[in-house]
C-alpha cells in the first residue's frame, strides 16, 4: 500500500471559481516533506498552468527530496461542446504531459461533472468514448486511469459506478478511485468497496462529523475507518490510499488558513493510518 498526501489540502481556494493559487506547489515541497510525506498525489490545478521550464524545477525539487509525485487529479466534464470543450481537453493534456514528466503512475479524474441521474444517454456515450481515449492517452505514458466515486459524477452512487464499469468491461486498464459514498454508513461503504472489487485501485480518504465539518479519520461521524481501512487490507487491498482531506482545510469564520496545522493533522491521519494498516 502506497500511502500519498493530497496537495488540495494545502490550497485555501480550492473550491473557488478560478482556483488561483496561494503559493506554488514547488514551494510547499519543503513544509511536506517535514511534515514526513515522501509520496504526493497532485492537485490537478497545482500542476495545469506550469510551463515547461517550472515543471523542470518541479521533477528538480521533487527530486532532491525524494519524493515523488505517485498521482495526478484532473476534472474533465465530458459534456461541453465546441470551444468550451476544446479548452478544457486542452487543459486536461496539459496535465497529462505534466503528470508523465513527473513519473506518476496514477491519473485521477472525475468521470465527468454530470450526476447520474441527471445524465442522458448521449452524456453516458461520450463520457465511455471520453474515457477510453484518455486510458489509451495516460496509459501510453504508464499512467492508469482512475475515476473518483463523487458526487455529481457518473460514479456518484454504487449502481451508477457499476453501469459505468459494465460499458467499460472490456477496459481493464480503467479503475476506481474509491471514496465512501457521501450518503452511505460505514457498512454500506464496505459493502460497495466489495462490489467493484478488484476494481478498485486507489482508495481517497476524508471524514466528517455530522455537520459535515473536516474532522481528523478517527474522529470522524461519515465513515468509521476503524473498521473500514482493516477490511480492505483483509481483502488484499494494496493500491494508493491517500489522505484528500482532514481536519482544518476550512478556517473558522474569522480566521486564516493555517498551513502548519493542516500538515500536522495530516500527519495524525498519517499514523492513525499506519497503526491500523500494520496492526
Amino acid at each position: 500500500m502506497d500511502l500519498l498526501f493530497n496537495t488540495i489540502m494545502l490550497e485555501p481556494n480550492r473550491w473557488t471559481p478560478d482556483h488561483t493559487l496561494s503559493w506554488p506547489l514547488v514551494d510547499l515541497l519543503d513544509s511536506i516533506d517535514e511534515a514526513g510525506f515522501k509520496d504526493l498525489e497532485l492537485w490537478g490545478y497545482h500542476v495545469d498552468r506550469i510551463d515547461d521550464s517550472e515543471t523542470t524545477i518541479l521533477v528538480e525539487g521533487l527530486e532532491a527530496r525524494s519524493m515523488q509525485a505517485v498521482g495526478v487529479g484532473a476534472y474533465p466534464s465530458f459534456h461541453k461542446e465546441g470551444a468550451e470543450d476544446e479548452t478544457e481537453m486542452a487543459q486536461i493534456e496539459r496535465i497529462a504531459s505534466v503528470s508523465a514528466a513527473l513519473g506518476a503512475k496514477i491519473f485521477k479524474i472525475f468521470p465527468g461533472r454530470v450526476a447520474s441521474a441527471s445524465a442522458d444517454e448521449a452524456i453516458w456515450t461520450r463520457t465511455v468514448e471520453r474515457l477510453k481515449a484518455l486510458a489509451d492517452r495516460v496509459g501510453d505514458d504508464g499512467m492508469t486511469l482512475t475515476l473518483e466515486t463523487h458526487g455529481g459524477t457518473l460514479c456518484d452512487t454504487l449502481p451508477s459506478t457499476l453501469r459505468l464499469l459494465d460499458r467499460l468491461a472490456d477496459r481493464d486498464d480503467i479503475g476506481i478511485c474509491f471514496q465512501p459514498y457521501s450518503d452511505d454508513d460505514t457498512d454500506e461503504a464496505i459493502a460497495a468497496f466489495d462490489a467493484l472489487g478488484d476494481r478498485v485501485r486507489h482508495l481517497h480518504v476524508q471524514n466528517r462529523d455530522a455537520d459535515r465539518t473536516m474532522t481528523l479519520l478517527e474522529d470522524g461521524d461519515w465513515t468509521d475507518y476503524r473498521r473500514f481501512l482493516p477490511h480492505a487490507r483483509a481483502v488484499g487491498f494494496d493500491g494508493a490510499l491517500c489522505i484528500e482531506f482532514t481536519a482544518g482545510i476550512v478556517p473558522a469564520e474569522g480566521e486564516a488558513f493555517d498551513l502548519s496545522g493542516v500538515l500536522e493533522n495530516a500527519g495524525l491521519d498519517r499514523h492513525f493510518i499506519e497503526r491500523l494498516w500494520n496492526a
